[in-house]
C-alpha cells in the first residue's frame, strides 16, 4: 500500500514540473478582458458643433470625456485630423495631447504636411485616465526667429470635430441597490446616446403605456443632448443592453422570478441573460400600481435603497401651473443665469476665451409686437485692461448678433469710482450692462451667447506682450425677465413644437395632452411615442406623467385637452373623419395638400417683396402613404376651439424620420408652419392659409393689435368716425344757426 501512494504522489510530482512551464507561458500572455466593449465618439458628439481652432503662440483647447461609473478602460486612443499654418517654423513648433495635465505625446508641425489635412492616431495610457477627465490640445507656435506678435494671424491649428476618442472597457458589476439610479440606464458620464429598451410581459394596455412613457419622458429628460432611443419588447428579454420591465399579474419574463406583488414595487436585479447587465421591474397589483411606482422612481417621492422597495400609492402630487417646466424661463419673475446653467460654465480665460452659452427655453407665445425686445441685465467681471482698446464683450442670441459692450481700462476708471466701490465692497473689474433680445433674434428654443473679445494693442516690435493672465465671467446674478410679456399667438406652427413641444408643454406634466395612437399599435409605434416623450421631457425637463393615451374611438370622449397623433392612423375611421378640418386630404393612400387660394396666396404670388420667406408657400404635393415618409401637421381641434392637434403620421419609419428631424440641430431648424414632411436627407415645411390663435391679450392690447393687421376694418371704422362727426357737426350748427334766427327776431 506504502508503495501504491508512493508511486502516486511521484506522477503527481513529474506532472507538475512538466505543467510549469505551460502555467508560466499562461501567466505572461496578454489576456483579453471578458466583455470588452469598444467606444468611439466624435469630438461633435463630445460638444463641439464646429471644428476646433486653436490661436497663438500657447494655444489651447480642453475636450472633457468622461467613463462610466459600471465600466473599466482597458485601452484608450484619439484619432485626431488636423491642419495647420504653413507659415509656423519646423524647428520650433509643436502640437502637445495633454490627457489630464500629463504630456501624452509632442507632435511635430512638419513643414510638408502644412496646409493640408493630417490624421494621427495617439495611444492614451490608461493609467491617466479617471471617471472624469480633460484631453488638451496645446499649440506651441512661432513663425519668427525674431521678435513676433503672439496673436499673428498665421499663428493658428485647426482640429477636426470629427476627430474620435475611442475607449476599450470591460465592465464592472453594480450591486444590485435601487440607491444606484439612474444609474445603470443612465449615467451622466456616458456622452454616448442612452438606450434603454422597455419590456413588457404581455401586450400593454393603455395605462402600463402611459407608465412607460412616463419613464422615457424621464430618461429622455436626463440624457438630452446625447440622444436616446427606446425599443420596445414584449414577452422577451433583449441582451444588449440594462433593460426596465413592466409586470402586471399573470404576467411572466423568462429568467424573472420575483414574488407577486400586493403593492406597488421596484425591484433591481442582475439580467438572467448577461450578469453584466441589469433589470428594474415595475411591478404591482394593477396598472394604477404601475403608475404610483413610476411616479416614485422619476420624481422621488419616496427613498429608493436595497433591492426591493414597496411604494407607498397614497402620495399627492400637486397641479401644476401653466409655463413652470424647470428648464424653463420663469413666466413670474426675473430667471438668473445661475438657475439655468452651472455657475462654472459662466467663466472663461485665456486671451482667446470659450464662448459662454446659456441656454434658455422660453413659451413660444410671447408677445411682444411692438416691443423691443426681452430685456436682459448682465452683469460681468474680467480683468481691467491696461490700456484703452477695442475689447469688448459681443452678445448674440441663437447666432443673431445683438450688441458689442465695451471693457473698460483702468485709465477708464477714476478715482472717485475706486473710491466708492472700495466703500462699498464691489469689485473695480465688475459691469453693467442692458440688452434687449430683438424679435427678430428669438428663438423658443434658443441660446444666449456671449463672447469676451480681448484685443491686443500694437505697442511696437518686440512689445506685443498681452496679460498672462486673463480671466472674465458672467455673474450667475444675471437674469432675463420675460414676466411683463402676455401670451397669444396664431397657431398652427410647428415651429413652436419641434422646438419647445408647446401647446402641450404649457403644462410641463402633459395633464392637458391627450396622446392617441392607432388601434393596433406595434411594437416600433410604441418605441417611437416613447421616443417623441423622451423628446418632451428633455425639452422641459419634467417627466410627463399627466397625460392621457386613447385609441381613435375614444376621440369623442375627449375634453378640453390638446391632441397629439401619433403613428399609421390611416386604417382608423375616426381619423379619415376629420379630413375635413385637416390641411392635406387622404385619398387613395395619397396625402395631397389642401390650396384654399385666398388673399394671403394671391400676395405671395404677385407681391414677391411681402411674402413670408422662412416658410414655403402653400403649393399642391402628393405623398404616399406606401412611401418611407413621415408626415405632420397642424390644426385646430375639431373636438374644441382654441385646442390644438398635432399629428405625426406615415409609416412606423417615416414616423422614425420626423422624430429624427426634431432631434437634429439643423434639421429642427427647417421645421415651421402647417405642415413638414420628411424623406431620407429632406425635410420641407408648407404653410396653409387657414389659422387659429391660442392665448389672451389685454382689451386695449387686443384692440391695437387686431386693428392693426386688418386694412379694410381701419378703412370702415374711419369712414364711421368720419360720418359720425360730420352728423354731430351738421347738429350743432344748425343749433347754432336756429339760435341766430331766433335772436334777430
Amino acid at each position: 500500500m506504502l508503495n501504491q501512494f508512493s508511486a502516486f504522489f511521484g506522477a503527481c510530482f513529474i506532472r507538475g514540473i512538466l505543467s510549469l512551464p505551460v502555467i508560466l507561458l499562461l501567466s505572461v500572455l496578454p489576456v483579453k478582458p471578458a466583455l470588452a466593449l469598444e467606444h468611439e465618439a466624435t469630438f461633435r458628439q463630445l460638444g463641439f458643433q464646429q471644428a476646433l481652432n486653436i490661436r497663438g503662440v500657447n494655444g489651447q483647447i480642453s475636450v472633457p470625456f468622461s467613463v462610466r461609473a459600471d465600466e473599466v478602460v482597458t485601452d484608450a486612443s484619439v484619432d485626431l485630423i488636423y491642419n495647420f499654418s504653413p507659415a509656423l517654423l519646423e524647428d520650433l513648433s509643436h502640437f502637445n495631447v495633454i490627457v489630464n495635465g500629463e504630456v501624452v505625446q509632442s507632435i511635430p508641425l512638419v513643414k510638408d504636411n502644412a496646409g493640408k489635412t493630417n490624421q494621427r492616431r495617439i495611444d492614451i495610457p490608461i493609467r491617466l485616465i479617471a471617471q472624469f477627465n480633460r484631453l488638451n490640445l496645446e499649440l506651441i507656435g512661432h513663425y519668427t526667429l525674431g521678435c513676433e506678435d503672439p496673436a499673428h494671424s498665421s499663428l493658428w491649428l485647426n482640429v477636426s470635430n470629427s476627430s474620435k476618442l475611442r475607449l476599450v472597457t470591460s465592465s464592472l458589476p453594480l450591486n444590485d441597490d435601487l440607491s444606484l439610479l439612474p444609474a445603470p440606464f443612465f449615467d451622466p458620464r456616458d456622452r454616448l446616446p442612452t438606450v434603454v429598451p422597455l419590456v413588457f410581459g404581455g401586450a400593454p394596455n393603455n395605462a402600463t403605456i402611459e407608465a412607460a412613457g412616463t419613464v422615457a419622458s424621464w430618461l429622455g429628460g436626463l440624457a438630452s443632448y446625447r440622444g436616446y432611443s427606446f425599443p420596445v419588447s414584449v414577452g422577451s428579454l433583449p441582451v444588449e443592453n440594462n433593460a426596465i420591465v413592466f409586470l402586471l399579474p399573470g404576467q411572466s419574463l423568462p429568467g424573472v422570478n420575483l414574488p407577486v406583488a400586493n403593492a406597488p414595487r421596484l425591484t433591481m436585479m442582475v439580467h438572467p441573460g448577461d450578469a453584466s447587465k441589469k433589470l428594474l421591474v415595475v411591478s404591482g397589483r394593477d396598472e394604477r400600481d404601475l403608475k404610483a411606482a413610476v411616479q416614485a422612481l422619476v420624481l422621488g417621492t419616496q427613498s429608493l435603497n436595497g433591492t426591493t422597495v414597496t411604494i407607498d400609492a397614497n402620495v399627492g402630487l400637486s397641479p401644476r401651473t401653466p409655463y413652470d417646466a424647470p428648464r424653463w424661463v420663469s413666466s413670474t419673475r426675473p430667471t438668473k443665469f445661475g438657475d439655468l446653467v452651472d455657475p462654472g460654465a459662466l467663466q472663461v480665460s485665456g486671451q482667446y476665451p470659450d464662448l459662454i452659452r446659456v441656454p434658455m427655453t422660453m413659451p413660444p407665445d410671447l408677445f411682444f409686437w411692438q416691443a423691443e425686445g426681452i430685456p436682459v441685465n448682465l452683469k460681468h467681471r474680467y480683468t481691467l485692461r491696461a490700456a484703452n482698446d477695442k475689447s469688448t464683450l459681443n452678445v448674440s442670441f441663437s447666432e443673431k448678433f445683438i450688441r458689442a459692450i465695451p471693457l473698460r481700462s483702468e485709465q477708464e476708471v477714476s478715482r472717485v469710482e475706486h473710491w466708492v466701490r472700495n466703500l462699498v465692497g464691489k469689485p473695480i473689474s465688475s459691469d453693467y450692462a442692458k440688452v434687449k433680445v430683438p424679435r427678430e433674434a428669438f428663438s423658443s428654443n434658443g441660446q444666449l451667447e456671449l463672447y469676451f473679445h480681448f484685443d491686443v494693442p500694437k505697442a511696437g516690435e518686440c512689445a506685443d506682450a498681452p496679460i498672462p493672465n486673463i480671466q472674465a465671467a458672467i455673474d450667475k446674478e444675471s437674469y432675463i425677465d420675460i414676466s411683463d410679456f402676455p401670451k397669444f399667438m396664431h397657431m398652427p406652427e410647428l415651429a413652436s413644437f419641434a422646438n419647445a413641444g408647446y401647446p402641450f408643454t404649457r403644462l410641463a406634466d402633459l395633464s392637458e395632452t391627450a396622446i392617441v395612437i392607432p388601434a393596433q399599435s406595434d411594437t416600433a409605434t410604441l418605441s417611437n411615442l416613447f421616443r417623441l416623450l423622451g423628446r418632451i421631457g428633455d425639452l422641459t425637463g419634467l417627466p410627463a406623467y399627466g397625460f392621457s393615451l386613447i385609441r381613435p374611438n375614444d376621440l369623442q370622449t375627449v375634453q378640453d385637452k390638446d391632441l397629439l397623433l401619433l403613428g399609421n392612423l390611416e386604417a382608423d375611421a375616426a381619423f379619415k373623419a376629420w379630413s375635413e378640418f385637416m390641411p392635406i386630404t387622404l385619398s387613395d393612400q395619397v396625402w395631397q395638400v389642401k390650396t384654399g387660394g385666398g388673399f394671403k396666396s394671391i400676395i405671395d404670388q404677385w407681391i414677391p417683396a411681402l411674402k413670408d420667406e422662412r416658410v414655403a408657400p402653400v403649393a399642391s404635393f402628393s405623398l404616399r402613404g406606401s412611401e418611407p415618409a413621415g408626415l405632420m401637421m397642424g390644426f385646430e381641434s375639431p373636438i374644441e376651439s382654441q385646442r390644438s392637434v398635432v399629428a405625426i403620421v406615415g409609416s412606423d419609419q417615416g414616423v422614425k424620420q420626423i422624430l429624427d428631424a426634431m432631434l437634429s440641430p439643423e434639421d429642427v431648424q427647417a421645421i415651421r408652419g402647417s405642415v413638414v414632411y420628411s424623406k431620407p436627407g429632406t425635410v420641407t415645411s408648407l404653410l396653409d392659409e387657414k389659422t387659429y390663435s391660442v392665448g389672451s391679450l389685454p382689451i386695449l392690447t387686443w384692440i391695437r393689435y387686431y386693428l392693426s393687421g386688418t386694412v379694410w376694418l381701419n378703412l370702415v371704422l374711419l369712414l364711421g368716425a368720419a360720418l359720425m362727426f360730420a352728423v354731430v357737426f351738421n347738429r350743432v350748427l344748425k343749433q347754432k344757426a336756429q339760435r341766430r334766427l331766433e335772436k334777430r327776431s
